[in-house]
């Protein structure tokens, strides 16, 4: 009876050794860091296709985190909103338009949508930010993590245009600031 156990645990190994090591080839291992670089290919793939086919922003799997703030620093801190009219600011303590989606259309580029409201943020060619229902090329950001370790977040269709709080929370016109400074910095915060 032992060495029938014996036979089986070790008939039982080999499946999980050759499993894991048909994994390892097909580039898939078991740690966590390669997970979320699985699913970081796999959504950026599905990116890349909906893109192609137009600007409709892609559905994030299920795994994705799909809940965020974006905190900037200037004044005495504010998290970006969008509010139902469109509006884009900040408020020190976040509130449920705070709430943010933040997906990715191509390597560097993201979406934001305010998750209670539907509202995409977007750029004009004024520099003004705003709360659209509508996604299109001015709701591509540049997403960049700069040396103090904040995201920068720049207009694709409007160079050096940059998504930004003034010290009383409001929206700044994206050509009036520089990625220099604090009122242009974001620090992501996720929900627990």
């Amino acid at each position: 009876m032992a060495a029938c156990c014996s036979f089986f645990c070790l008939v039982l190994l080999a499946a999980c050794v050759s499993r894991h090591r048909a994994g390892a080839d097909a580039g898939y291992t078991t740690d966590h860091g390669s997970r979320l670089r699985i699913r970081w290919q796999v959504s950026m793939r599905e990116s890349r296709l909906s893109s192609k086919a137009g600007l409709s922003p892609p559905h994030p799997i299920r795994a994705a985190i799909t809940r965020q703030l974006l905190y900037c620093r200037v004044g005495i801190g504010y998290h970006l909103h969008i509010l139902p009219n469109g509006t884009v600011g900040g408020v020190h303590e976040p509130n449920e338009y705070s709430w943010l989606k933040v997906f990715a259309m191509r390597q560097g580029v993201v979406g934001i949508q305010g998750l209670k409201t539907g509202l995409y943020l977007c750029m004009d060619k004024e520099g003004i930010s705003r709360g659209s229902d509508q996604f299109t090329a001015d709701c591509l950001f540049r997403e960049s993590l700069e040396e103090n370790h904040y995201t920068t977040y720049s207009s694709v269709s409007h160079s050096d245009f940059y998504l930004a709080l003034s010290n009383r929370g409001e929206a700044k016109r994206g050509n009036s600031v520089r990625k220099q400074q604090p009122c242009t910095h974001f620090l992501p915060r996720w929900a627990h």
